[in-house]
């Protein structure tokens, strides 16, 4: 049976990694929501050139929606037309917006988006996308703040399991905003996962560093980044992983998807225990 996948914020970087690498698999349809289609504001943010009429990488025509998904009746419908079974939800705003659309896209649209979505029976899993920085309070303290200084670690890392408190960015107010909008996303799953008449699967995907440019060696990187980055190639494997599982999946689950890089600060254990999933890639000190 062909799965119908609905993937939001598919303008987006991640969306259009993920829509061009399962478009590829004959087991999925693919479809789109996005509130615009314009091209990710990644590439502004990481100063990558575009080269002239460069698009978003979507969904074909008739399986894309301009939609809002604070739109409830919108995205009810989107759903509902096309018996979407698997929902990536991957539309947010980022951690150079204000506090207040943080709050209202990350926050308030997550949770119009759980709430249509859990409505419809044939919605069986949402895959929510989470991000590292649900944990990255942890780099202001030793060990772990020395990575931001291109320092070696004199000792090995304690890992930080999916069990440990999460702990925002106090970076500045947005970042720190984003952050916690991540926390409540996985607050909300669990929520979710454990009510009554709800049979969908929550999996919260706390992704690492993905850049445009696929690549973690340039010197603009300290090893803050370079230690929790993704590669585009380890990210699709891991959605690769979860689709091929879905059936012995937990109710509710979170898992780290970082690449296999020096000084990696958090365990990815569970997702190579339940999903074969060994992490690709990877940045190297040397």
């Amino acid at each position: 049976m062909v799965k119908k996948i609905l993937i939001s914020g598919a303008s987006g970087l991640i969306g259009g990694i993920l829509i061009k690498h399962l478009a590829k698999n004959p087991n999925y349809d693919i479809y789109g929501i996005d509130k615009h289609i314009e091209l990710s504001i990644r590439y502004k943010l990481e100063n990558i050139l575009k080269s002239e009429g460069q698009q978003p990488i979507l969904p074909s025509k008739e399986k894309f929606y301009i939609c809002d998904i604070t739109d409830k009746n919108q995205l009810s419908r989107i759903i509902e037309d096309n018996q979407i079974n698997i929902i990536i939800h991957l539309a947010a705003v980022l951690e150079t917006d204000t506090v207040e659309n943080i709050n209202y896209v990350n926050c308030d649209g997550t949770s119009i988006l759980f709430d249509v979505a859990t409505m419809h029976k044939h919605v069986e899993m949402i895959i929510y996308g989470s991000s590292i920085r649900t944990v990255f309070g942890y780099l202001e303290n030793e060990p772990y703040s020395s990575l931001a200084k291109n320092i070696q670690p004199k000792q090995s890392l304690k890992k930080i399991t999916i069990n440990d408190p999460p702990i925002p960015s106090h970076l500045n107010p947005s970042f720190e905003a984003y952050s916690n909008s991540k926390i409540y996303g996985e607050e909300l799953a669990r929520q979710y996962s454990s009510t009554d008449g709800i049979d969908v699967k929550f999996v919260c995907a706390r992704f690492g560093w993905i850049n445009t440019t696929d690549d973690i060696t340039s010197d603009l990187y300290d090893w803050s980044v370079k230690s929790i980055w993704c590669s585009h190639r380890n990210l699709c494997q891991f959605i690769d992983r979860l689709l091929e599982n879905q059936s012995i999946l937990k109710q509710f689950q979170i898992y780290f998807v970082i690449s296999n890089n020096d000084f990696c600060w958090v365990d990815m254990s569970n997702g190579i225990e339940e999903l074969n999933h060994v992490p690709v890639d990877g940045a190297k000190w040397n």
